[in-house]
């Protein structure tokens, strides 16, 4: 098989399996993006769920909440009344409406607890709604108290967004400012082991009453708002395959409470979403191991390689298929070929015989008289004539094999191209003159040039055979010869029919026939293009000028030096 078209069988089996193997992990790459946004979608409606239920137990605290604070006038016995016997309270406390601190007030005598909250928030009251009195008591207690008995506060970062406790009064206050156009609502605050909550509610008098809350109890009931940490323990591993592990992690992204599948191994976020107020700070996670997340399994692609595979079977089939009959019309068609080369050959002896002998029966015919010799000659013109004929379709067609051998080869000898041209045109003199077409010749081509003279014989012979089969009505033959150098250029035009401009280059192509109509002239279609690669060989071409009628041939060859 030739390499071309083993390269050929090859695209034709390759470009559909590769165009089908980029469709197919392009198909798979989507579903498994679809898969996994559907499955992210999924956890965060999951992780909403959750957030909604911590929505409602925050809304019952600050229902409580409220229902606590609505107080408008109180004595510091029942404030403190409430902070001993309300489970979720830490401490109250109260500002008078100019900023006052009402409670607990550090100008008079403190309990354990009230001195503990004291120390604690005297930095997370705003400077707007503390009076400059207030302010210098509550810093000159805390400078003089001892800090050391309280826990210290976590490592936290520098994040204003968090609220933390800085080392400048100033900046902590107006940071935490409450607002006047605010009624109800959260402050969040850092001190101890991490994030504190207060609740303000600011009175139709002005005052504003709150409560800071106990930060074991409130993280306790959060908590138990939340999902069973201990119900994946149960599950098979076929289970807890894509069951993913939920986590809710505070602002420094440590771990408050974790629930469902949590691996060992690494996991990675799969979505996230903020906690409502008061805990916006805080996140609900959802984890999976990598390996665990729907679509990485590759069994949607598995079904696509299993396609591409039996594609891939049918296409080898049908390429084993087509290489065999293409085999097999090749060695038919090589042995034809052989056929006509070996017949060809054959023919050219007895042939070349022929002609030879019909050329010396012309000589003998010269001694008989005119009159008796006429009838014989006629008939020995024919003779000539067909075999001159068949002697350059016998050429044609060994110049043909040649050519699909890539065997033709030159042979250049010096000549004068003007006596090459005579030459084949008295051999055809006798056949234009029984078409009446008259022969006019402009040859000035005269000098020596090295040409294969057998070339440009045949050149010749197959365009002026064409004058014959297809401009036999032409009146008149024009045939031109020049030199340009080591050029040669020989123009051929006759007032035939002409060939249509749309076709004046398929005629080059071989075994092309005009028409195909069997009362046309006959022919076998390989002469133009033999005599066109004749030409390309010896360094020139033959082409079709435009006139405007008949055609016109132009013929060149680059002689060798």
């Amino acid at each position: 098989m030739k390499p071309r078209l083993f390269i050929l069988i090859l695209l034709i089996v390759a470009i559909p399996l590769g165009l089908l193997t980029w469709a197919a992990v392009r198909i798979a790459r989507n579903e498994r993006v679809v898969v996994q946004q559907q499955f992210r979608g999924l956890m965060e409606q999951r992780l909403r769920d959750v957030n909604s239920s911590v929505a409602r137990h925050f809304q019952q605290i600050e229902a409580t909440l409220l229902d606590l604070t609505s107080i408008d006038d109180s004595d510091v016995a029942t404030l403190r009344k409430i902070g001993r016997t309300h489970p979720l309270v830490m401490q109250m406390f109260r500002l008078a409406p100019n900023g006052q601190l009402q409670y607990p007030d550090p100008e008079f005598s403190l309990n354990s607890d009230e001195r503990s909250f004291l120390l604690r928030a005297s930095r997370i009251f705003s400077q707007g709604h503390l009076s400059e009195t207030t302010v210098a008591a509550i810093d000159s207690y805390s400078n003089s108290a001892s800090l050391e008995d309280l826990p210290s506060i976590e490592n936290e970062p520098a994040d204003v967004e968090r609220q933390l406790v800085d080392s400048s009064p100033a900046a902590i206050r107006e940071r935490i400012e409450v607002t006047p156009e605010s009624d109800t609502g959260w402050f969040v605050w850092y001190w101890d082991q991490g994030l504190n909550l207060v609740y303000w509610n600011r009175r139709p008098n002005g005052r504003i009453v709150g409560a800071a809350l106990d930060r074991s109890r409130w993280m306790a009931d959060l908590i138990g708002q939340l999902p069973d940490g201990d119900s994946a323990g149960t599950s098979t591993d076929r289970d807890r395959i894509h069951s993913p592990g939920m986590q809710l992690v505070n602002a420094a992204t440590d771990v408050v409470y974790q629930w469902g599948n949590i691996s060992d191994v690494s996991t990675e976020a799969v979505c996230e979403i903020s906690l409502v107020e008061p805990l916006s700070s805080w996140r609900l996670r959802c984890l999976l191991p990598p390996d665990q997340m729907p679509g990485q399994s590759g069994s949607s692609f598995a079904g696509f390689a299993a396609g591409i595979l039996a594609v891939a079977i049918a296409l080898g089939l049908l390429a084993f298929v087509l290489v065999r009959e293409y085999s097999r019309d090749m060695q038919v068609a090589g042995q034809q070929v052989s056929f006509v080369n070996q017949v060809s050959h054959e023919l050219k002896t007895p042939l070349t015989n022929i002609r030879l002998y019909a050329e010396l029966l012309d000589k003998d015919l010269d001694d008989l008289p005119e009159e008796s010799g006429r009838p014989f000659r006629s008939r020995l013109n024919v003779i000539l004539s067909e075999g001159q004929r068949l002697s350059r379709l016998i050429g044609n067609v060994l110049t043909l094999a040649r050519q699909n051998r890539d065997a033709l080869q030159l042979n250049p000898a010096d000549c004068v191209p003007d006596d090459v041209i005579t030459q084949v045109l008295k051999h055809f003199e006798p056949s234009l003159t029984a078409l009446d077409v008259r022969l006019v010749t402009e040859l000035n081509a005269a000098k020596m040039l090295k040409l294969d003279s057998d070339i440009l014989e045949q050149i010749l012979g197959n365009l002026i055979s064409n004058v014959e089969k297809y401009a036999a009505a032409s009146e008149q033959l024009t045939v031109r010869s020049r030199t340009d150098g080591s050029m040669l250029f020989v123009e051929m035009i006759d007032q035939g029919p002409g060939i249509p401009t749309t076709e004046q280059e398929r005629v080059f192509d071989p075994f092309v026939r005009l028409s195909q109509d069997i009362s046309s002239a006959a022919g076998t279609g390989i002469g133009l293009s033999i005599s066109r690669r004749l030409a390309q060989e010896h360094g020139g071409n033959v082409r079709i000028k435009p006139s405007g009628t008949g055609c016109h041939f132009e013929v060149t060859l680059q002689a060798t030096a």
